[in-house]
């Protein structure tokens, strides 16, 4: 399965606008590309959350026996409106609520499916599309759907996708269901026009601030950073030409540059002033020089003498993407739609930059850089995180036990790197910030304040380098 699975369904999709329940399988999960939910309206939450379930528990249960195969990389299934006729009667008994901590996209968490399983309405269209003959073109009585097995969760997440132009959702989707069967995201269940639907995390509850600065947890965070670097390669096709080996950093650096500086209003004649006197100029100078500094042949090396690893990374680890089980301390990462292959350090270094926060209604879009972890704890995370990557390595059969010596150094030339990627990663937000100014304006979240912020700081970091270093030249 492939992204362009998504594009052709939409092509099929276009010859029946009116068919709201039109579904193909890619990714070898349910898509329906004519149903949209209004984040305003819980009945069309409810609705979405329902119908992708449904198809998705079909589809698993009848082995794919009712596709047919339409194109290289998706199915359509044979679901018609008829066949959900009154779901959204059905689904009113769930329940939707709105989860907090989400800026790119509207999260909400529908539960209920215990209850809507035992709807008699509802297991009579899933026996109906279970029965359906390809060989024939109809349905035909089956006995052996047990419907009472279909799924065993009440609660799943609802994600509405937000940053419109920012995200390709055909290969970050494709990202996620790939990164799902590496075991390193969690449940994918399916797609609908403007968002998809995911496995609710039981007893998960996201990460604070505060809890970085914890110890056992960050050296919990730092494992699983590993494993996400370690564990996941980027599958052959589609996926892998658009990921490739080579970082794509710089180039969506100047792109969200590109955009920023082409805006030539946003939402209000304050937020466009707002905007004036950041002078994008001055960043793009600063932007420039920081992609000619990483990408010149000449220098191709850290300050330490290693060239930064490449690797498959998150990009955009906070806090509130960040699960952690009370009862068991066990971390799960969530949101990889930043994802893809950039240097490890760049990953770390963002990861050090949200402790300080500023992401949530409270913190009023102004992180407190007082929060910024001290030189010890951040060597201390990149030992736990070498650790890590060597016995990954080792028990993929690549390391010998004696190449596990010399952790402390091979931290400290690491975090060499990560203080490096500390100003770019300042730049990458508050770009990112000022185009989801223009497109969502400012007034649930104040991104331009955000985006001042970073700027801000990406100054006050790159005067005390120039400092240190000046010092450091008279020797």
């Amino acid at each position: 399965m492939s992204p362009s699975g998504y594009i052709q369904s939409r092509q099929v999709a276009a010859s029946s606008p009116t068919q709201k329940y039109l579904a193909t399988l890619v990714d070898n999960r349910p898509y329906l590309p004519n149903l949209a939910v209004d984040a305003t309206d819980e009945a069309s939450i409810r609705l979405a959350a329902a119908a992708t379930v449904l198809l998705n528990a079909a589809r698993s249960q009848c082995d794919r026996k009712y596709l047919v195969e339409n194109g290289a990389s998706f199915h359509v299934l044979h679901v018609n409106d008829a066949d959900l006729e009154g779901l959204d009667r059905e689904a009113s008994c769930l329940t939707c609520t709105k989860v907090t901590g989400g800026i790119t996209n509207a999260l909400f968490r529908v539960s209920g499916f215990q209850r809507l399983l035992h709807s008699e309405a509802l297991r009579q269209t899933l026996s109906r599309i279970h029965s359906y003959n390809p060989a024939c073109g109809n349905h035909e009585p089956s006995s052996s759907l047990d419907i009472d097995k279909l799924f065993s969760f009440d609660s799943i997440l609802v994600r509405i996708f937000g940053a419109e132009g920012l995200i390709n959702r055909d290969i970050e989707t494709s990202t996620y269901a790939a990164l799902c069967r590496a075991d390193i995201a969690h449940d994918y269940l399916g797609r609908f026009q403007n968002g998809r639907v995911e496995g609710w995390l039981d007893g998960y509850v996201p990460l604070q601030c505060r809890d970085l600065s914890e110890e056992a947890t960050s050296m919990q965070i730092a494992k699983e950073m590993a494993r996400l670097h370690c564990l996941f390669e980027v599958p052959d096709g589609e996926l892998r030409d658009h990921h490739g080996s080579e970082v794509g950093l710089w180039d969506q650096l100047r792109n969200w540059m590109k955009h920023a500086k082409g805006h030539k209003e946003f939402k209000t004649e304050r937020d466009t002033q707002r905007v004036l006197n950041l002078e994008l100029n001055k960043i793009e100078m600063e932007l420039n020089h920081i992609i000619e500094s990483f990408t010149n042949p000449s220098n191709q090396k850290t300050n330490d003498g290693a060239a930064p690893g490449v690797v498959f990374c998150h990009n955009d680890l906070l806090a509130a993407n960040i699960m952690r089980d009370p009862q068991t301390n066990k971390i799960q990462l969530i949101d990889f739609e930043y994802g893809g292959t950039n240097y490890a350090a760049f990953d770390m270094a963002n990861h050090f930059n949200e402790h300080a926060g500023g992401t949530t209604a409270a913190e009023g879009a102004t992180p407190d850089y007082g929060k910024f972890p001290a030189e010890d704890r951040q060597q201390r995370f990149c030992v736990e995180y070498v650790k890590m990557v060597k016995e990954l390595q080792r028990q993929k059969g690549g390391l010998k036990e004696e190449d596990t010596h010399n952790l402390q150094q091979e931290a400290i030339e690491l975090l060499n790197q990560v203080k490096e990627f500390v100003l770019v990663n300042h730049l990458y937000w508050g770009l990112w910030a000022i185009n989801q100014a223009a497109e969502e304006g400012c007034e649930e979240f104040d991104y331009i304040k955000y985006a001042t912020n970073r700027f801000n700081e990406f100054y006050r970091r790159k005067a005390e380098w120039e400092t240190i270093e000046a010092e450091e030249s008279k020797f």
